[in-house]
């Protein structure tokens, strides 16, 4: 079978974030590759499957050019992501491939997905599979069985007009197995995000799940189970790779394997040994950082490092669960900047619990702490989460209308002594309060890239002052 991997067209003139479990529209001038598909395509390229991959998303193309794209490569199998904003957005992708040729097959594959296999599934007569997460074994397994469905661990598909849900597959214990993502089948020139200093970037992972098990009750990764790890010897040979393919800098955004200190070390040790020259950002849990451990990051490349906060409200953190408190985010941040390191610390609003005199709290903790950037987002009740079923249990869901499942939007909840708009209006406030202070934007500007940070400040303002 010949595969198409497709990243659907943007729902929204910002673009969209699908990846791995990410939510929503752009909040600002970047774009991510693909990775989840690219894992996909790294493990089909192993095994001899011809592949293409196409980046509607980052390439801000249309459905037309779907189409095209379709028509010329002639695919067997056409498999999509989605994330649960954009779903039904998204699912104009099978929609199309079907108008090309109805014996093309068609599959999409996403948190979302895994959550409601079924309930995605009927949402379109246009598509045949529904793929959950770890979907690598299921896709290979399907096209070993040239598309048919019937023993396929994990599918979800239709039969006689009946949607069928196949027995789970077991979790890919062993991510060596998938290999190296195909970084080869994207143009890496067109992507960016705020913090990158040095083009061309890449995005890729040392590890699958979290160390925080069970995990956040709003976070997706309660989908990856457990955290699972790559071996040092194939990420470093993955990053060789990269190197030769000119990239300057990485991106980890979804790494508890940093988070393990023994892992960690040897990690980058392996990369300070190694002398690649590329710097690298990442995600990192406040009570995993010592200073011994920043050090260790900051010379193995590290630019910068990005600490989850949520809140500071003691009631909120602890529905949360994510076991880390304001206290010890002061101090991974201060660690963070004693060794050199840039911080962007994430806090969200709309978890129960809340005020408005709480929310304040958290915006002042958040001045005080002075990280480098920070970003102010509302918590989405993602399907499957804890957070979900508290909301839908408790009554407090007012739609299942995903697309505005967006913290780009009014959550799709209230409480009773806060609503869902003054959430909402919290969360832009909390944006222009802290970054339209006049010495905030004065050491921004004087310490980055002036065109990078003239576009990035203008697309905030059209966003959170104009409210366009």
């Amino acid at each position: 079978m010949k595969v198409l991997l497709i990243e659907p067209p943007p729902a929204s003139k910002f673009g969209n974030l699908r990846t791995l479990g990410s939510i929503g529209t752009l909040k600002a001038d970047m774009a991510w590759p693909p990775l989840d598909l690219m894992i996909i395509a790294g493990l089909l390229k192993q095994h001899s499957i011809p592949v293409a991959l196409y980046d509607a998303n980052s390439l801000k193309a249309t459905f037309e050019d779907v189409q095209k794209k379709i028509e010329s490569q002639k695919p067997d199998l056409v498999i999509f992501t989605t994330s649960t904003p954009s779903l039904y957005h998204d699912l104009q992708t099978a929609r199309v491939a079907k108008r090309v040729s109805r014996n093309i097959l068609t599959a999409v594959t996403s948190t979302h997905v895994n959550a409601l296999p079924k309930e995605t599934l009927a949402l379109s007569d246009d598509l045949d599979f529904c793929i959950p997460n770890d979907s690598e074994g299921t896709v290979l397994d399907l096209i070993r069985k040239d598309g048919r469905p019937e023993d396929v661990l994990g599918l979800t598909y239709r039969k006689d007009g009946k949607i069928i849900q196949n027995a789970p597959r077991p979790v890919c214990t062993n991510l060596d197995e998938l290999g190296i993502p195909a970084h080869d089948l994207i143009d890496l020139d067109i992507y960016r995000d705020p913090f990158t200093k040095r083009m061309p970037m890449a995005v890729t992972y040392t590890s699958r799940g979290c160390i925080n098990y069970p995990p956040c009750v709003m976070c997706s990764a309660c989908f990856y189970n457990r955290v699972r790890y790559r071996s040092t010897e194939l990420v470093m040979r993955e990053l060789r790779w990269l190197k030769s393919l000119g990239v300057q800098e990485l991106r980890f955004p979804f790494e508890a394997g940093f988070n393990d200190n023994r892992r960690a070390h040897e990690l980058f040790d392996a990369m300070i040994q190694e002398k690649l020259g590329m710097t690298f950002t990442c995600n990192g849990r406040a009570d995993c950082l010592s200073e011994e451990k920043v050090r260790q990051m900051k010379a193995a490349g590290c630019r910068a490092i990005n600490i989850g906060c949520e809140s500071t409200h003691p009631e909120t953190v602890e529905f949360i669960k994510k076991r880390v408190s304001a206290e010890q985010v002061v101090r991974a941040v201060a660690m963070a900047k004693k060794a050199g390191l840039e911080t962007l610390v994430y806090f969200l609003f709309g978890f129960p619990y809340e005020t408005k005199e709480s929310m304040k709290k958290t915006l002042e903790f958040a001045k005080r702490l002075d990280a480098d950037l920070v970003t102010f987002g509302i918590a989405i009740p993602h399907p499957g989460t804890e957070f979900y079923r508290y909301l839908k249990d408790h009554g407090l869901l007012s739609s299942d209308q995903w697309d505005l499942y967006d913290p780009m939007f009014p959550p799709p909840y209230a409480y009773p002594e806060l609503s869902s708009r003054e959430i909402f209006d919290f969360a832009r406030y909390a944006y222009r309060s802290y970054y339209l202070r006049p010495r905030f934007i004065l050491k921004r500007f004087l310490k980055f890239n002036l065109v990078r940070e003239t576009k990035n400040f203008l697309g905030f303002m059209n966003r959170y002052v104009t409210g366009s």
